[in-house]
């Protein structure tokens, strides 16, 4: 039941998983070192201890668990349910030293979880946790069907309790820049965002199966379907061609989407999982408007001058963001969590905000299988 590589779960340039690699590990050592319990008015220690167990002890798990280990001001992390034998090297990484291979083992000890498993397990594990009483946070994509996704909704409303998705780029101190941008009419609207990438990936099977993982329109794509609606607003159709390029996948794994918005704004995705080992295609991350251009310095493939250029006639300005702000995203991410579990927070992406980038998703996936325009309701 491991998630991931320690790339996280979408793909991403070799260099700058490196760099994600280095900065889990070094971050969660310094933090371990320097004994940082950070205390506002919203976070003291003489809160309730907050228990959470992590399910899943994969690369995902690594990526929220150094927050966790610096915020045992109101956290105690319980232990790690995997069967798979790569969690016993993270809960080693982490000083986790319970380690369990069934999740319901976790549940009686525990106030909340972490699901970060395979796509089609985010239902049953979610559900259990929440009948037993527990919140919630659950990897993207919230669940591999729109069924299961039914089924969580029936769950958190008989439950009480919380659920949050695992939305990272709603913290993401780049993405919010440029979405600022937009939304104080900077390049005009509409927008037309193009997102344009292939790679040679995933090294795990589940990715690029149909039934588990959905391949990178559903599990990689998912952080530009709901970025775009927190951006634009609802989506009105999708229309893609989709094809499977390495054979014994069953999921697609390389074409093109286009998702149009009530708002008239565009989201254009070409990706692909499918090249062979060793190739890539070029990178294009760019917003098109009727007054202007935001794009990413097409020296800079890793982002590490922080940097978005806006250009409009006679004008050139660079946006300034923090390297690597991803990483302070997960952070921020797992602090709202637990200002969720405490009562403090409503989650930014509930229930309804995962199963409106889970329906663009299937929409996506429909229309390439059929053809035809998909209209999303």
């Amino acid at each position: 039941m491991s998630l991931a590589p320690a790339s996280l779960s979408y793909p991403l340039p070799l260099q700058l998983q490196t760099l994600q690699i280095q900065y889990l590990w070094r971050s969660w050592a310094m933090r371990l070192l320097d004994g940082s319990t950070p205390c506002s008015e919203n976070r003291c220690p003489s809160m309730a201890n907050l228990r959470i167990g992590v399910i899943g002890g994969g690369g995902i798990a690594a990526a929220h668990l150094p927050r966790l280990k610096q915020r045992s001001d109101e956290v105690t992390i319980v232990g790690i349910a995997d069967p798979g034998p790569k969690a016993a090297d993270t809960a080693g990484k982490f000083g986790i030293k319970r380690l369990v291979a069934d999740h319901r083992e976790l549940l009686p000890d525990v106030d909340a979880v972490l699901v970060c498993v395979p796509t089609h397990l985010h239902a049953p594990i979610a559900i259990d946790a929440l009948r037993g009483g527990k919140h919630v946070f659950v990897e993207k994509p919230i669940t591999r069907t729109a069924e299961q996704a039914e089924q969580l909704r029936e769950a958190i409303a008989s439950s009480g309790k919380a659920l949050q998705v695992g939305f990272v780029r709603r913290f993401d101190e780049e993405w919010l820049v440029w979405r600022q941008a937009i939304l104080d009419g900077r390049i005009g609207r509409p927008v037309i965002w193009r997102d344009i990438q292939a790679v040679h990936w995933p090294t795990r099977p589940w990715f690029v199966d149909e039934a588990q993982g959905g391949g990178p329109f559903l599990d990689g794509c998912i952080h530009n379907y709901d970025f775009a609606l927190h951006t634009f607003g609802p989506a009105e159709w999708a229309f893609a061609h989709l094809r499977t390029m390495v054979s014994d996948r069953t999921a697609f794994d390389t074409g093109t989407a286009t998702i149009r918005f009530r708002s008239g704004d565009e989201l254009l995705l070409a990706w692909s999982w499918g090249l062979a080992e060793g190739c890539r295609g070029g990178r294009v991350f760019e917003m098109l408007g009727p007054d202007g251009t935001l794009t990413w310095p097409p020296d800079d493939p890793n982002l590490t001058q922080g940097r978005i250029i806006l250009t409009r006639p006679r004008e050139k300005q660079d946006l300034r963001f923090t390297p690597g702000s991803l990483f302070k995203g997960f952070d921020n991410q797992m602090d709202e969590f637990i200002d969720v579990c405490h009562g403090r927070k409503q989650p930014q992406a509930g229930w309804q905000e995962g199963r409106d980038s889970l329906a663009v998703a299937l929409a996506v996936l429909e229309s390439a299988r059929s053809g035809r325009r998909v209209d999303i309701m």
